[in-house]
């Protein structure tokens, strides 16, 4: 049988450390972050020489890792469940890994966050990011495998340093920060490759075509032309 353990009896029973009354929230607590991870070299040679961000703007499309302040203990008969803030999702923001938190885990959790929206999300320590529910069930410790992924918060920090350093571009998945600058950039690498490689006539050629297009659709080229043409014909005659 599964019951929900809610209100004070999440911190009660110490299923959290470091954790607050003022964020439990009816049958969930919110956790806060605790640290902030910018991607990127020279984000994280800032950090090691400065000390770790206390408030960030996350670029549109760009991904950032956070770390909770509080840190799990959890028994082998409770297992956690942790879903991103819906306040985080309609600011433009998703998190890569919610889920489950297993039983006897001990340690803060992580998440990536990337920024979908068209402009900077500031986020920062202390904000709560994930609401977590607490799920107690009948005792697992028979089935957890020997090897924890519990982990130490010095060890985890340098992990996602390691992470943020080398392992995921700034921009996620390295799309252009804006679809004109993209465009435009390879609309001339086409028209260079085309003259290089002997098909320029076909590019210029269609270069003409969308010029035209252009002057059709989006000018009043058309209807001063066929001005011009009924003031010549007028003189004609």
């Amino acid at each position: 049988m599964t019951n929900l353990i809610v209100g004070k009896d999440i911190l009660s029973r110490g299923l959290l450390e470091c954790a607050d009354e003022q964020h439990l929230k009816n049958s969930t607590y919110d956790l806060t972050i605790g640290d902030i991870f910018a991607v990127g070299p020279a984000n994280v040679k800032r950090r090691r020489k400065d000390g770790p961000e206390k408030r960030y703007f996350i670029g549109p499309r760009e991904m950032v890792f956070v770390l909770s302040k509080e840190r799990f203990a959890l028994p082998s008969n409770v297992t956690g469940v942790a879903t991103l803030r819906t306040t985080f999702t309609k600011d433009g923001l998703l998190a890569l890994n919610v889920g489950i938190i297993d039983p006897l885990f001990s340690g803060p959790i992580s998440t990536a966050l990337l920024n979908f929206s068209d402009r900077p999300v500031e986020i920062f320590v202390g904000q709560k990011f994930f609401r977590v529910l607490f799920l107690e069930h009948d005792d697992v410790a028979a089935f957890s495998p020997a090897n924890s992924e519990s982990v130490e918060q010095q060890i985890y920090i340098r992990e996602l340093e390691k992470k943020a350093y080398s392992e995921f571009p700034k921009t996620y998945l390295n799309v252009p920060s804006s679809d004109d600058e993209f465009y435009y950039r390879n609309f001339w690498n086409m028209l260079r490759a085309g003259l290089t490689y002997g098909w320029g006539g076909k590019i210029v050629s269609g270069f003409i075509v969308l010029l035209l297009w252009y002057l059709i659709s989006n000018t009043g080229f058309v209807s001063f032309f066929g001005e011009k043409i009924e003031w010549v014909v007028s003189l004609i005659s």
